[in-house]
């Protein structure tokens, strides 16, 4: 009895190219600047992520402008830390087959839909929210003042300002916490740095002593507690 066939193997999700064989789309809306270095710092601290997307017959990119760029830089050499790093020989992977060599998803579709991807990849209408508590939570990993959070936008001013506007909207979203002599609900906001917490029911200030009747996380501002509410 013959044997059956076996199916053909899938084709891959993405393969390696070399960054120089993708064309940038000359009509993408979204305008890179002075951000692309810090992507590419940040891809050298890190690694390499999602693959780049491309049209199939014309290897114009899709989404991932910005880490195309930062690729091209990486290639030409950049310092970081004080020491000379990426080069010509550079590998954004260990698996590639060779230098300079990125992950490519490349789809089938016409110039239209690819435009269409493109902003569509862009497009604010199609993203989600941050929580702040949760993007504080995840931020408190890496502590304050570090390289690699002042490159991906959260310097010690974007934290202070994260911290402040979590804590307000926290406190916004609250239930009234206490009536004045007058009968008018008093409303508090916080200000500047390591203020006091005013959202609980009995009217105590947030510090050690209530740190475990408070729901609370880690804070990457001054690496102590904040209340959640």
């Amino acid at each position: 009895m013959a044997r059956e066939a076996s199916p053909p193997a899938p084709a891959p999700a993405a393969v390696y190219v070399h960054v120089s064989e993708l064309r940038p789309n000359a009509k993408n809306p979204r305008a890179h600047g002075g951000e692309v270095t810090r992507l590419a710092r940040t891809i050298l601290r890190t690694a390499w992520g999602a693959p780049i997307v491309a049209q199939l017959r014309s290897r114009r990119i899709i989404a991932g402008h910005g880490r195309h760029a930062a690729a091209l830089l990486i290639l030409a050499g950049l310092e970081l830390d004080g020491e000379a790093r990426g080069g010509a020989e550079h590998r954004f992977d260990p698996a590639a087959p060779g230098p300079g060599m990125v992950p490519v998803r490349f789809v089938d579709v016409s110039d239209a839909e690819a435009d269409a991807m493109t902003v569509a990849d862009n497009a604010t209408g199609l993203q989600g929210v941050d929580d702040a508590a949760a993007l504080l939570a995840m931020l408190s990993g890496f502590g304050r003042g570090t390289d690699l959070l002042a490159e991906i936008g959260y310097d010690d001013a974007a934290l202070d300002a994260l911290v402040k506007g979590a804590g307000n909207a926290v406190l916004s979203a609250a239930p009234p916490s206490s009536t004045s002599a007058s009968g008018d609900v008093e409303r508090h906001e916080i200000i500047g740095d390591a203020p006091p917490y005013r959202g609980d029911p009995d009217g105590r200030e947030y510090d050690e002593s209530v740190e475990a009747d408070v729901p609370s996380i880690d804070c990457p501002h001054c690496g102590g507690k904040v209340p959640r509410g």
